[in-house]
């Protein structure tokens, strides 16, 4: 089973991202001391005098000061453009992002605050209200990664308390996203306690340990999520995700027991629930116990769910199938699933070749089954629509293409000189360029994990074939048994004769399906195998 299919980090920072530069700047200098070393008298150097402010600039500032956000911001674009002013740059492009920010233009300016963060020193003095407002802003539109790469260069003293919690998850997920687990590690254990980001912060840094190959000490972090996060949000999906994430690292470390305890926490109205029964199935059959395991596909295959892609389920279930000796039923479960599962294998191959030339189109059609049911660009089974229903990156892609196309038409309407300006040009063309690397990016890794899925689905394929031949050869024991000891009919008479617990009625199975008793089926059944063994 695949360990991390939500997505949806060491603890020590390197020196390169602790320290502030201005302390780099030191170490030169005291090298330079030494070397002058015994120069009695030795006079020290006054710093430069910083050169002067551009004409254009000391305009921009008044215009600033006066509120013509647009006026200013054309001005500054061209001292940003302006070598000779290379001193000024850091405080030219924080001007202009809060420019761009108070005309309604908030992409364009997260991706200038981005810039002014990886410009300035530890100790520029509008630092700490660059931060500030570059992470209200992120948090408004939730789009944290957009600057995260500039707040990775900062040293983390300089975040304010307040901001800290944001700031540090964000740069976090940006080096996670990278494969710097170092990094990624160091800074999520800087989000601190009690504060929003802390529970994802702790899961995150779960899921890097266990990437890392490290599943034993994953759980410390995982368990400290659940404990964190609150159950009760209904905005927040942060305690079931850290129940599922603990449960599957359980799992992968063998401990089956406390997998099924936190699966088993998640509840029937989450979109987790469908994900979780199947793999406590798991859980239980690595156990030996079979009818627990049973119980919950039975569930797992029931109508209501003959949407969604689940062949590792089905499979399991003709698995079970065959340890309970229950060859025949074990037969016509495969040549369904064979029958089922071959075309869709072949649509999801022609989804594939189709994405290979334009990924976007791949990412349009499944955010447009997402959030319109609408079948848009690449044509997709909809059992693999489905699984990708829980993926939020979705939506978050397609809420930052929105906000994009809204921006590029607030541009459009801008004037006093913008219409023609190199500015509008630049910010256009930085938009699109956004614009299309999320859709590209995002449409890749889902057709990688749709090359992942039809390559296992064509594995299990193969296998069931195999299944089909060893079912037969099976077969022909239960044949022999019941030639000597009248086996089936034994089977059949204890069929009819269910022993009922206390407070329990017996109500036959007959294919029937209802929506409250999801969940609650307990399958209790003859294992064949000791029968024949009798």
């Amino acid at each position: 089973m695949s360990l991390l299919r939500i997505r949806t980090l060491t603890l020590v920072l390197v020196a390169a991202l602790a320290a502030p530069a201005a302390s780099f700047a030191q170490g030169k200098d005291d090298k330079e001391g030494e070397a002058a070393e015994g120069e009695e008298g030795a006079e020290e150097e006054a710093p430069p005098e910083p050169p002067k402010r551009d004409r254009r600039l000391r305009r921009a500032l008044k215009n600033v000061k006066k509120k013509e956000w647009a006026l200013a911001s054309l001005s500054l674009y061209k001292v940003l453009a302006d070598e000779d002013q290379a001193y000024y740059h850091p405080e030219v492009s924080y001007h202009l992002a809060f420019c761009l920010e108070q005309m309604g233009l908030p992409y364009s300016a997260m991706a200038e605050y981005s810039r002014y963060f990886e410009l300035v020193d530890g100790d520029h003095e509008l630092l700490a209200k660059g931060v500030e407002r570059a992470v209200r802003l992120a948090g408004r539109f939730e789009a944290g990664w957009m600057i995260a790469p500039g707040l990775a260069s900062l040293n983390t003293s300089r975040v304010a308390e307040s901001y800290r919690s944001s700031a540090m998850y964000w740069v976090g997920e940006h080096h996670y996203r990278n494969e710097d687990y170092v990094a990624a590690v160091a800074y999520l254990s800087l989000v601190p306690k009690g504060t929003s980001h802390y529970a994802r912060a702790r899961m995150l840094e779960g899921i890097v340990k266990v990437a890392q190959g490290k599943g034993p000490l994953a759980i410390a972090p995982l368990a400290a999520a659940v404990n964190a996060a609150n159950p009760d949000d209904p905005e927040d999906n942060a305690w079931e995700l850290a129940n599922v994430n603990i449960a599957r690292t359980y799992y992968a470390i063998g401990n089956f027991e406390r997998a099924i305890e936190h699966f088993e926490r998640i509840p029937r109205g989450s979109p987790q629930w469908f994900e979780s029964l199947y793999e406590a199935a798991w859980s239980y059959f690595r156990l030996g116990r079979l009818s627990g395991a049973l119980s919950h596909l039975q569930t797992v295959d029931s109508p209501f769910f003959k949407d969604l892609y689940h062949p590792d389920a089905t499979l399991l279930r003709i698995l079970l199938f065959y340890y309970l000796c229950k060859y025949i039923d074990g037969q016509d479960m495969l040549v369904d699933f064979t029958e089922t599962h071959g075309p869709m294998a072949d649509e999801i191959d022609a989804a594939i070749g189709t994405a290979k030339k334009n990924p976007t189109k791949l990412f349009k059609a499944l955010y447009a089954w997402k959030t319109e049911r609408k079948e848009s660009g690449v044509a997709v089974p909809v059992p693999v629509k489905q699984f990708f229903e829980n993926d939020a990156d979705l939506l978050r892609v397609g809420a930052y293409i929105r906000g994009v196309d809204a921006e590029l038409a607030a541009i459009d309407r801008l004037k006093t000189g913008w219409e023609k300006s190199g500015l509008r040009k630049d910010l256009e063309k930085a938009l699109k360029k956004g614009r299309k690397r999320a859709t590209d990016a995002k449409g890749t890794e889902i057709l990688t994990k749709l090359e992942a899925m039809v390559s296992t689905l064509r594995g299990h394929l193969g296998n069931a074939e195999l299944y089909k031949v060893e079912m037969l050869t099976a077969q022909q024991y239960l044949y022999d048994a019941a030639y000597q000891g009248r086996l089936l009919e034994k089977i059949a008479a204890r069929k009819l004769d269910p022993v009922v617990p206390d407070g329990y009625r017996f109500w036959p199975f007959e294919g029937e399906y209802w929506v409250d008793e999801l969940g609650w089926y307990e399958v209790v059944t003859i294992n064949e195998c000791l029968e024949i063994k009798k």
